[in-house]
C-alpha cells in the first residue's frame, strides 16, 4: 500500500470538509456560504486586529500533529522513517542489504534459477486452497488492518488513531520493500510456471521479498507492543498476541495461494517486517527491540515452505536487541493510541 493510497484512504477521515471545498457538511453550496458571510461580516467591525491579541501555535511541537489532516501526518511520519532507511546490492555475491541509520538490519541472497523452479512446485501445491481463501485474498489487496482489528476488538470511532497507526505501518513497511524488489528483480511464480495461473492479476513489481508479508508482520509487531504496553486492558493479552502473528502469517501465505508469491518471498518479507515493526516501536517508545541482521539465503533450502512454527523459532524468539531513538512525531501517535487502550484497573467497576 503506497503512501499516496494511504493519503487517499485517510482523506475520508476528516469528518467535515472546509467551506473552501465547495460544500459544507449540511449540504450548503459555496455560493450560499459566500452570500451569507458577506452579508453579515460587517458586524465584526472595521478595526485592525491587535497584534497583542494574536497567539500563534508553538513551532516544531509534536502537539501540533493533532491539528494536521491525517494525510499530512502520514507524510511527516514518512519523512522521519525513510530518511534513515538505506539499501545496497552487491552484484558479485548477489546479496542485498537494508540498513537503518547506516547499520544493516536485513540481508538476503538472490534466489537462483534452480530455487525459483523448486519454489514454483510449492506454489502449485497451494492452488487447491484458493476456494477457501479467495475472499480473504481479494479483500487483502489493499488495506488489511481489519484482519488485525478483529483480534483486538478495535472499533473505528473508538480506535481511530490505532487504525491510523496501522495504515501508517502498512504504508511504510510496503515502501521499505520496493527498492529490494527492484534490486533482486525476481520473477513472479506465473512467469516461471504457466500452470500456476494466479487468482489475481500479477503485481507490476518483483516478487522477492513479499510486501504483504513485510507489512503484515510489521503490523503484528507494532500491535503486540501496544498490547504489552497496556497489560491490564485485555484479560487474555498473550493469546491475542499469538493470534496477531498467526494472522500475519496467514495474510502472507494467502499471497502464495493466490499464485503471486513464492514461500521464500514470505520468508524474506516476514523477516524484514519484524525488523521494520521493531524500528517503528522504537521510534514511538525508545524500546530496545531491533535485532542484529540475519542473512536469509533461500538457496540453502530451495524447497522450503513458509510454516509459522519454523519462522517463530528462528525469528520471534528472544534475542539481544539495541534501542532506537524516539522520534517525537511517532511518539505523539503512540501516545494517542495509548489513550484508546485505557481498560479497567483492578477494583474498577464497569
Amino acid at each position: 500500500m503506497s503512501m499516496l493510497s494511504l493519503m487517499h484512504g485517510m482523506h475520508g477521515m476528516h469528518g467535515m470538509h472546509g467551506a473552501g471545498s465547495g460544500s459544507a457538511a449540511d449540504g450548503s453550496d459555496l455560493a450560499g456560504l459566500q452570500s451569507s458571510t458577506q452579508a453579515i461580516v460587517h458586524a465584526a467591525g472595521l478595526e485592525p486586529i491587535a497584534a497583542a491579541n494574536v497567539h500563534d501555535l508553538l513551532p516544531d511541537e509534536p502537539a501540533n500533529m493533532k491539528r494536521w489532516a491525517p494525510e499530512i501526518r502520514a507524510l511527516l511520519l514518512q519523512n522521519g522513517f525513510i530518511k534513515q532507511l538505506g539499501w545496497s546490492f552487491d552484484k558479485a555475491s548477489l546479496q542485498g542489504t537494508v540498513t537503518w541509520g547506516g547499520t544493516a538490519i536485513w540481508q538476503a541472497k538472490r534466489p537462483s534459477n534452480q530455487t525459483l523452479a523448486a519454489q514454483a512446485g510449492l506454489v502449485r501445491n497451494y492452488v487447491d486452497q484458493r476456494a477457501d481463501r479467495s475472499r480473504e485474498i481479494l479483500s487483502q489487496l489493499g488495506s488489511f488492518a481489519a484482519y488485525f482489528g478483529i483480534i483486538l476488538g478495535l472499533n473505528g470511532p473508538r480506535n481511530a488513531k490505532t487504525f491510523e497507526l496501522l495504515a501508517t505501518v502498512q504504508s511504510l513497511a510496503g515502501e521499505a520493500t520496493m527498492m529490494p524488489k527492484h534490486m533482486f528483480a525476481c520473477r513472479r511464480p506465473d512467469e516461471v510456471d504457466t500452470r500456476i495461473m494466479p487468482l489475481i492479476q500479477t503485481p507490476g513489481h518483483g516478487a522477492f521479498p513479499s510486501a504483504h508479508a513485510t507489512q503484515a508482520f510489521a503490523m503484528a509487531e507494532v500491535l503486540a507492543a501496544l498490547v504489552r504496553a497496556n497489560p491490564l486492558h485485555f484479560p487474555d493479552a498473550e493469546g491475542r498476541i499469538k493470534l496477531l502473528y498467526r494472522q500475519a502469517h496467514r495474510i502472507a501465505v494467502n499471497r502464495t495461494a493466490a499464485g503471486v508469491h513464492f514461500p521464500m518471498d514470505s520468508w524474506a518479507g516476514a523477516i524484514l517486517g519484524v525488523q521494520i515493526g521493531r524500528i517503528l516501536v522504537g521510534m514511538m517508545t525508545g524500546a530496545g527491540s531491533l535485532r542484529a541482521s540475519q542473512m536469509f539465503d533461500p538457496n540453502a533450502a530451495e524447497d522450503e515452505d513458509f510454516f509459522f512454527t519454523d519462522f517463530e523459532s528462528r525469528y520471534l524468539t528472544a534475542a539481544k536487541a539495541r534501542s532506537v531513538v524516539v522520534d517525537p512525531l511517532f511518539g505523539w501517535l503512540w501516545a494517542e493510541c495509548q489513550t484508546e487502550f485505557g481498560g479497567l484497573r483492578p477494583g474498577a467497576e464497569g
